[in-house]
């Protein structure tokens, strides 16, 4: 354990926290002492992570260590939507019992608190510690992994059929129902002859898990993969400090400058002077998206009417329900993310 690489690490960790006392780091030891898994995070990761930490990207695909073991990163984004580190850990091997020491330590670091969503790469092990450790954590898997694997299950059908990656994208992104997903994925498979296909029956057999239409109303903070925590892992020497910096940069010029407005509206002047720039542009985005739909009264029930609201240029609808007793709107639609659902209005 005091010997080598490990020993080494262990120094750095306990001389981080000398400096920080609220640098946490946490190290699994095998019996043959020589096997550990080490986990650590600083005082700026944990305060993240309680504010920012509903979503979570972990990746263990790429590998950094010299002698080929997995080095990964939570990380997800903050309020200006730029990639914040929220732990990070250096693993010796991937089995479930790794996993679920990892996830018990991660959420003992962070006070308790766990994500409300986490994307990963297609990895049973992990799944299943998930399962046992995070059971309301809402488990998606990342699309970028999705293709890679489409690409090279699917090879011979990528290179033939030229118009195949758009449809399969849409099948992903496309469909905002169910019952129209169905009947595009079969069309898709009827069009390219893939009836048969085994790896195309298996990702069906976990649809729930990454195809959008499935995840529309699940927060995920705009997030559909992992490849944020892979290109942090890139450059995983220099990470914290550039981004960090580049945070502060944000934040000061967020603070010191107001967006202008191009009209007068009350709720973007407001939404302008709560929001940081990149939060503030996908609420204007959200709302212009609102604002130009087709409103018609499906029903009403007791204090709720039911709006049937179809957005401009489209031929689906969803249903809004307005509660005048709590002044509250029920938005069933497209995964707005920022809005989380509920709009109350005052």
């Amino acid at each position: 354990m005091m010997q080598g690489d490990t020993g080494g690490v262990l120094d750095y960790l306990q001389r981080m926290q000398l400096e920080d006392p609220n640098f946490c780091y946490a190290i699994q030891v095998y019996e043959d002492d020589l096997k550990t898994n080490i986990f650590w995070a600083d005082a700026k990761m944990r305060t993240d992570f309680a504010h920012f930490g509903d979503v979570v990207c972990f990746d263990t695909t790429y590998r950094k260590h010299k002698d080929g073991r997995p080095i990964a990163l939570f990380v997800d984004v903050n309020h200006h939507k730029q990639t914040t580190v929220f732990g990070a850990t250096l693993l010796y091997d991937e089995t479930i019992g790794t996993f679920e020491w990892l996830f018990d330590i991660f959420a003992k670091v962070m006070m308790g608190k766990i994500p409300r969503t986490i994307l990963t790469d297609q990895d049973r092990r992990m799944a299943t510690a998930l399962a046992t450790q995070w059971p309301t954590t809402y488990y998606r898997l990342c699309i970028w992994h999705i293709y890679q694997n489409a690409a090279t299950h699917l090879a011979d059908v990528f290179k033939d059929f030229q118009n195949f990656a758009a449809d399969f994208s849409h099948c992903i992104y496309g469909y905002e129902n169910e019952n129209d997903f169905f009947e595009g994925w079969s069309e898709m498979l009827k069009m390219y002859g893939l009836e048969d296909n085994k790896w195309l029956k298996k990702m069906f057999d976990i649809k729930e898990k990454w195809i959008l239409v499935y995840g529309r109303e699940t927060f995920c903070a705009d997030i559909t993969t992992t490849q944020r925590s892979e290109s942090m892992n890139s450059v995983i020497k220099k990470l914290l400090d550039d981004h960090r910096y580049d945070e502060s940069v944000v934040d000061f010029r967020g603070n010191q400058s107001t967006l202008a407005m191009t009209f007068p509206c009350k709720i973007l002047q407001h939404a302008a002077s709560i929001y940081t720039h990149e939060v503030y542009k996908k609420f204007k985005d959200e709302l212009c998206k609102g604002i130009d739909c087709k409103w018609e009264v499906d029903g009403e029930l007791g204090n709720q009417v039911i709006y049937r609201v179809t957005p401009y240029d489209k031929t689906s609808h969803h249903l809004v329900t307005y509660d005048s007793s709590r002044i509250q709107f029920h938005v069933v639609v497209r995964n707005l993310n920022l809005l989380d659902f509920y709009v109350h209005m005052h």
